[in-house]
């Protein structure tokens, strides 16, 4: 569900409520004056004007917001929807907003709302946004530019979903796998009394699996990315999606510049270790204007650097509903479609099957054979 969406007209990102006002030709006196209805007659320059903040598609619908008659609880939040000609999804297939129209869902963490300013890293990304307006650094046509630059980018490339839940489920075994103590198994060797058959097992399954852990190096080992992979995996089964192998380079970009900035501006953006950033995953926020700084950099990381400078020893801003914006995080579930894409690879080129205890339990009785066996030609 869209709660805002940008107006080509108004050259800004606006929800409902704005557009109401701005569309009366008044603004509100107090904070709690009544939202005007909008008048039906601007329902079509609605449709061509106001665009999907992810996608870029026109056909927008206003839907208000509605209450619980009794108890008067909020039910639906007001939203834009976007709707073709022939009364289907007028979204691209890829935007993260294809098929949601129940009015419940909140806003898509794809787009970070600096106007909520709900958190400190927010707070303070969100001043830093308004130094960069005012600054002419960058203004809400670029952060608009910069989503459909990298809308454009991921509807490029395509993939279709072959993986399984299983087989997602085998990648994060293998990530969870101790494999960095390396040790042969001779069966000479079990004739230690206390010998760990567990542990020879893991290590043979080390030696055996080797050159899949070297596709696993610096993917996350946070459950919730793993589940989300399964839930994506499941939803798209058989369906094109986009390929996120193409943001790979930009990904990259982004995350060291979020560590640079983090170590080196002199502000604590968040609890979060700067050095945990590549498994862990920056603040979103701080992850967004990063993205947005080496966009209008065209991707120099230097120029990047300098502009960040140049937000951070600005002077306070006059105006902080500058920052009043809804920033575009490029990168939204990035990790979650990056491990789909991993799994599929790693299922591939896997053999003895997906089940990783049960490829542990085979080993072991093909360890201890060998020992038996041994044993009979050295009693």
């Amino acid at each position: 569900m869209a709660t805002t969406a940008y107006s080509e007209h108004y050259a800004r990102e606006i929800d409902v409520e704005q557009l109401a006002w701005l569309l009366s030709g008044r603004q509100p006196i107090t904070a709690d004056e009544h939202v005007p209805e909008i008048d039906p007659k601007w329902s079509d320059w609605i449709r061509s004007d106001v665009r999907c903040s992810s996608c870029g598609r026109t056909g927008a619908h206003v839907v208000r917001s509605a209450r619980a008659r009794t108890t008067q609880k909020l039910i639906r939040q007001s939203h834009f929807r976007f709707v073709g000609q022939d009364g289907t999804d007028a979204h691209h297939p890829f935007c993260e907003f294809y098929g949601e129209y129940d009015g419940v869902l909140t806003q898509s963490d794809g787009l970070v709302n600096l106007g909520s300013a709900k958190s400190a890293e927010t707070r303070l990304i969100r001043e830093l946004v308004c130094k960069g307006i005012e600054q002419r650094l960058f203004d809400q046509s670029t952060i608009r530019a910069m989503r459909q630059w990298f809308f454009e980018l991921k509807a490029s490339s395509r993939v279709r979903v072959t993986v399984t839940p299983e087989q997602i489920e085998w990648t994060r075994c293998l990530r969870r796998h101790s494999q960095f103590q390396r040790w042969t198994f001779h069966p000479a060797q079990a004739e230690m009394p206390g010998f760990d058959w567990a542990a020879a097992a893991k290590y043979h399954f080390t030696e055996e699996h080797l050159a899949l852990f070297e596709l696993l190096r610096e993917t996350p080992f946070d459950l919730p990315h793993w589940r989300r992979a399964k839930e994506l995996a499941t939803k798209h089964k058989d369906q094109e999606v986009f390929d996120v192998s193409t943001l790979r380079p930009h990904y990259d970009a982004a995350l060291t510049l979020c560590g640079f900035v983090a170590k080196n501006a002199g502000i604590k953006f968040s609890p979060i270790d700067p050095d945990s950033y590549k498994w862990r995953g920056p603040p979103i926020p701080l992850l967004a204007l990063c993205a947005l700084s080496l966009f209008v950099s065209r991707w120099d990381m230097n120029a990047a650097i300098a502009t960040f400078t140049k937000l951070l020893t600005a002077p306070a801003p006059a105006d902080l509903s500058l920052g009043n914006v809804i920033g575009l995080n490029p990168f939204h579930e990035y990790t979650p479609w990056r491990l789909v894409q991993l799994s599929t690879d790693i299922a591939a080129r896997s053999f003895g099957g997906h089940d990783y205890p049960g490829q542990l339990i085979a080993i072991e009785a093909k360890l201890r054979e060998q020992y038996r066996l041994w044993k009979l030609q050295n009693p």
